[in-house]
């Protein structure tokens, strides 16, 4: 017996997932079926659900950053990134 039930999902996201879902073979009924059917049998979430990791953390800090030092007309500024590196070993 089956059922049919209702989700909602933005609509940029549902066309990408059926995108790449039909590339799989798959529609979205099997593809959702299958996760459910994985996670029933996993018992949980078949993957890990995490925070950033660390590093992606530092990388959108350190870009941040660097949106702010271009900014600044009074940071340093570098011709060469020879200039650079002997500041830095400094």
């Amino acid at each position: 017996m089956t059922t049919t039930f209702t989700m909602r999902m933005d609509r940029k996201k549902k066309k990408a997932a059926e995108e790449l879902f039909n590339e799989l073979g798959l529609g979205m009924s099997a593809a959702i079926n299958l996760f459910i059917t994985e996670a029933l049998s996993y018992q949980g979430i078949p993957f890990s659900i995490r925070r950033r990791a660390t590093h992606e953390r530092e990388m959108l800090a350190a870009m941040k950053e660097a949106k702010r030092l271009t900014a600044d007309p009074k940071a340093k500024r570098y011709g060469n990134i020879d200039e650079l590196f002997s500041d830095a070993l400094k």
